[in-house]
């Protein structure tokens, strides 16, 4: 059995829930940690992403009746195909360079740390997943596995670098104390966000709003989770021009996700928080005075309620950028139950400002929408060529969030060398 056949079973067969929960074991032993605390730990943050998982799907379920309304009720047909993360995840892990990147990306950011480079010591398994996509692009574009690794390890130092500098308001924001968000795919969002505050900012009136559910206690109660899903999802179930009862449905579904996505990410903290605690401590005894940061998932965000309510309200506003775009060729449904990732960012570079948060994610719904159109030809071709199956009859599919706009970079840059002329 070669190495590739193993990555493709640990990946394809177990899953991010089983792989994180197995690599954060064998992280917390190397890291000294006594055999069952190790267990106990990744078990908990397996149960935390399962939970997630669930929750997401919940929310999911909730909203989809009146997606599909508003989805029928356009009447337009899109050339790419929403097929989830999941699937373009799963091709990327699938393609044959995945077994020398991973080691590359682990490398890179252990001699970064050793030098001084960066802070963070990525632990996010799963979505090294980014990486590989941006070496496998590299590859089918230049048909060079050097320039593939390159462009894969510039990518790992890409993601080191903007976490250990997003993770001062990653830490003050959300208080993960001791963590950076590794997450690719959320990162463009944050100077999104932060140039659309910048305009906001130089607008009279506009500067002044303040949305903020935190701040809604004032307004008798309302910014409790429980109503305040209730009320999201009484409107989007009304856009949507849903029955009574399944408007009813949407709101107390929405109420659900707001108020247990909280309490399972207090699930995952409390498996994480030893292991980050041993890892903390060894690397101290190892580096000395350096600083370490345990570079996570951006998933550990998605307990705040402006990140919920902004993911929620964002699902019509995104559908509806999505159609009315020219030149956009694809149209996102799966990926709406992804939007709560990318409102992490949108909601800790606005403060927690819903308003500004929802302004930022429909700049960068525009932004989205164009990188996939753009990349989804490269990405329907990497698919094929990991054999993963698509629908039949596809011409072009994309997965959402692994379309991240740095990847429309790398076809230029191959180009300045002489790569895919």
């Amino acid at each position: 059995m070669n190495l590739l056949t193993i990555v493709k079973y640990i990946t394809d067969s177990l899953g991010p829930m089983v792989v994180m929960p197995l690599f954060l074991v064998l992280l917390g032993l190397a890291f000294r940690m006594p055999l069952l605390k190790a267990l106990r730990a990744g078990l908990l943050v397996g149960i935390g992403f399962k939970g997630i998982s669930l929750v997401t799907g919940l929310l999911m379920t909730s909203v989809s009746p009146a997606i599909n309304a508003m989805s029928s009720k356009v009447g337009v047909n899109f050339p790419i195909i929403d097929m989830g993360f999941q699937t373009v995840g799963s091709a990327a892990w699938a393609t044959p360079i995945a077994p020398l990147i991973i080691p590359v990306a682990i490398a890179v950011n252990l001699v970064m740390l050793t030098l001084g480079w960066t802070k963070t010591l990525n632990i996010d398994i799963w979505n090294m997943f980014h990486f590989i996509l941006a070496g496998a692009l590299a590859y089918l574009i230049s048909g060079s596995i050097i320039v593939s690794l390159v462009i894969g390890a510039i990518f790992c130092i890409i993601a080191l670098l903007i976490a250990d500098w997003d993770s001062k308001r990653w830490q003050e924001y959300f208080g993960l104390e001791g963590t950076s968000c590794t997450t690719l795919a959320m990162m463009p969002n944050i100077f999104i966000v932060i140039l659309v505050n910048k305009i906001i900012q130089l607008i009279p009136g506009i500067r002044d709003l303040d949305i903020n559910p935190k701040n809604f206690k004032k307004l008798s109660g309302i910014g409790d989770p429980i109503l305040l899903g209730l009320i999201i999802g009484i409107i989007i179930g009304a856009i949507g021009g849903l029955p009574i009862d399944q408007i009813l449905n949407t709101g107390v579904g929405i109420s659900a996700a707001m108020v247990l996505l909280p309490r399972i990410v207090s699930l995952l903290m409390e498996g994480l928080t030893p292991i980050s605690k041993q890892a903390f401590a060894f690397m101290k005894e190892k580096y000395k005075d350096k600083e370490i940061l345990i570079g996570m998932d951006v998933a550990l965000g998605l307990g705040d309620p402006v990140v919920i309510a902004c993911a929620t309200i964002s699902i019509p506003v995104f559908l509806g950028i999505a159609i009315i775009l020219p030149g956009n060729g694809w149209l996102p449904i799966i990926t709406l139950s992804c939007l709560a990732y990318w409102c992490v960012a949108a909601a800790a570079y606005s403060n927690g400002n819903l308003f500004r948060a929802l302004v930022s994610m429909a700049v960068f719904a525009v932004v989205q929408c164009y990188t996939i159109t753009t990349v989804a030809p490269l990405i329907t071709k990497l698919v094929i060529w990991a054999n993963v199956a698509i629908p039949q009859g596809a011409t072009l599919i994309a997965g959402g969030p692994p379309e991240n706009p740095l990847l429309l970079l790398i076809k230029p840059v191959l180009s300045l060398f002489g790569f895919g002329n």
